[in-house]
């Protein structure tokens, strides 16, 4: 317990120079990709889900704990044009260090050709991402955790490539009778090994809170999600001007549900305020930034679907699996 807390307080106590790193960078953005069905379906990345499980401790490392023992969970993303994301993750629990796990995030952009400046084709283009993260969860009190996690991160486009190391720390609070949680995460600090021709980029850098709840007699456990607080002007192309406090905060929010139908089928909803501005194609509403899934668990077996809608662009549908090995 005293290693994972020296490793929290690391990670929350940098200095200001580092604090001061930006998410709008696209350096590494394919680790911005939410890495579960269950939790896509809420509207993307919350960090202080009711219920989470391991397979989303790229989030949060705090999500891990004793009961992720032997669990392995992997997500399939089907995104837009070629693109395809997957996710894989195992954890086991050491009872004298905590919960650790260890997972891979990988990126692919299917077929693409490379052009010299004059417009010649110079033949495919192979282009990945890959992201290798292990982390550690303890339990601080009955109903409070910390976990940190390390990251190793590798991208590759052609004939350029880019490494970086990264931390992500993350506090969880869980109260189950109370149908109560919250968490806290800071996620993609760290900085680039080497860069694309020699330029440095920014990380992407985020700070979240979240919280979820199920009131009384109501059939949803309601989640709210404030992403990226450490950069509070989000901004969407085609702003006239300076946005109002209120509009900056919407573009923060996430918000999701989920109903138990019954012990095995789960249905779920979410909204993303910023992805609907950034992906909405009229002035009139549409469901960008909208999203829906279902859960069938079995025995042995869970399997989360999700639908993010694009608007005009089309949906991001990923499927999700979660068993135990032994």
């Amino acid at each position: 317990m005293r290693f994972s807390l020296i490793v929290l307080i690391c990670f929350f106590f940098v200095t200001p120079d580092l604090l001061a790193q930006s998410n709008t960078s696209s350096v590494y953005r394919f680790l911005q990709v939410t890495p579960s069905a269950k939790v896509a379906a809420q509207g993307g990345n919350h960090v202080g889900l009711f219920d989470a499980n391991s397979g989303v401790l790229f989030l949060n490392p705090a999500y891990l704990d004793e009961s992720s023992q032997h669990h392995i969970n992997a997500t399939f993303v089907n995104y837009l044009a070629d693109a395809r994301y997957g996710f894989v993750n195992y954890a086991l629990h050491a009872p004298k260090v905590g919960t650790i796990g260890v997972g891979i995030r990988f990126a692919g952009y299917g077929d693409l050709t490379e052009y010299d400046v004059d417009g010649n084709s110079m033949g495919a283009l192979n282009a990945n991402d890959l992201a290798l993260t292990s982390a550690l969860s303890t339990q601080l009190s009955p109903k409070l955790r910390a976990g940190a996690s390390v990251d190793f991160v590798h991208s590759s486009y052609g004939d350029f490539n880019s490494s970086a190391l990264m931390g992500s720390a993350g506090l969880y609070y869980l109260d189950v009778d109370a149908r109560f949680s919250a968490g806290i995460s800071v996620r993609n600090l760290g900085d680039q090994i080497n860069y694309y021709n020699d330029t440095r980029e920014e990380l992407p850098f985020d700070v979240s809170v979240g919280f979820s709840k199920k009131p009384d007699r109501f059939p949803f456990q309601l989640s709210l999600t404030l992403q990226q607080l450490n950069n509070w002007e989000l901004d969407v192309p085609g702003d006239q001007s300076d946005e109002t406090i209120v509009d900056n905060l919407y573009r923060h929010v996430i918000l999701g549900a989920e109903a138990t139908l019954s012990r095995q089928f789960f249905l779920r909803f979410g909204y993303n305020r910023w992805q609907h501005e950034l992906v909405r194609t009229n002035e009139n509403f549409d469901f960008a930034g909208a999203s829906m899934g279902v859960g069938i668990y079995t025995r042995n077996i869970e399997i989360d679907i999700s639908r993010n809608s694009l608007s005009n662009l089309g949906g991001v549908v990923q499927l999700s699996v979660r068993t135990k090995t032994h």
